[in-house]
Parts: structure tokens; C-alpha cells; sequence
């Protein structure tokens, strides 16, 4: 496999990181569903949500940079 750029590899690193809390905070969810803790849940949620949204963004912005040319990296 060939090697990857430094921004290749940052990308990864950040998207993984992203994908890793989405999962996470599936247990934090519930956890505020047996708590009873509304608020915490919302807040969660809105985390949840900034952060899929950031990981289809990395994924989008790795595409790219894949589909790019050697030539132009």
C-alpha cells in the first residue's frame, strides 16, 4: 500500500476519532434515557449531530484528496 500524505493521514486520524465518539455516545444516550436526564440527552444529541456532520465533511474533503491527481498533491 502506498504511503499516504501527512493531510491524508490527518484526515483519517480525524475522521476516525469522529467515528469513534459517534459510537460512544450511543451508550451516552441511553445512559441519560435510564437517568432521566432530558437535558443531557438534547445536548448529546446536538454533539451527536455536529459530529456526523463533521465526519461526512473529513469523508468528503479524503475523496477528494484521493481523487486528485499526484501530480497536484
Amino acid at each position: 500500500m502506498p504511503a499516504v500524505s501527512d493531510l491524508e493521514y490527518d484526515i483519517l486520524s480525524a475522521l476516525q476519532s469522529k467515528l469513534e465518539a459517534l459510537a460512544v455516545y450511543e451508550a451516552y444516550l441511553e445512559d441519560c434515557e435510564v437517568a432521566g436526564a432530558s437535558q443531557a440527552r438534547e445536548l448529546f444529541e446536538q454533539i451527536r449531530e455536529d459530529d456526523a456532520r463533521h465526519a461526512e465533511r473529513l469523508r468528503m474533503m479524503l475523496q477528494r484528496e484521493w481523487a486528485a491527481e499526484p501530480s497536484s498533491r
